[in-house]
C-alpha cells in the first residue's frame, strides 16, 4: 500500500493512509498517514458505531487537505475498551498465534521488489 501510495503521489494523485499498525507504516513511510492507535482490524473506527467511524474516516480524510509534508500524524481517538478486547481474546489463543515474529525490517516478495523500494530511499 505505501508503494502504491507513493507512486500515485508521484503523479499527482494525493493520497492518505490511514492505519493502526505503526511499525509497518513508518517501515513503508507512505506520504501522508492518519494513524489510529486501534487494534489492528478497526482501522476504520469501532465496529457498529457508525458515529465514531464516521468521525474516524472524516478526521483521516482532512488530511488530503491540511497535511502538505510526508508524515505520520496522529488522529486523537481513544479505545481503551478495543484494547481489552483484544487482551481478552488473545488470553484464549495462548500459543495459537502461528504468524512468523514482526520487526521493523522491510520483507519484501521478491528480490526486484526490494531493489525498487531501495531506489526511492
Amino acid at each position: 500500500m505505501c508503494l502504491i501510495a507513493r507512486h500515485f503521489e508521484n503523479n499527482g494523485l494525493p493520497t492518505i493512509i490511514l492505519g493502526s499498525a505503526l511499525d509497518i507504516l513508518e517501515s513503508g513511510r507512505p506520504p501522508r498517514v492518519k494513524f489510529l492507535d486501534y487494534p489492528l482490524g478497526f482501522e476504520s473506527g469501532r465496529p457498529f458505531d457508525p458515529e465514531n467511524q464516521l468521525a474516524v474516516v472524516g478526521a483521516a480524510l482532512a488530511g488530503i487537505d491540511n497535511m502538505d509534508a510526508p508524515g505520520i500524524e496522529p488522529l486523537d481517538f481513544n479505545w481503551d475498551e478495543g484494547w481489552r478486547m483484544i487482551e481478552e481474546r488473545n488470553k484464549d489463543l495462548v500459543n495459537q498465534d502461528l504468524r512468523s515474529f514482526r520487526d521493523t525490517s522491510p520483507q519484501y516478495q521478491t528480490e526486484q521488489d526490494r531493489e525498487l523500494a531501495e531506489s526511492k530511499r
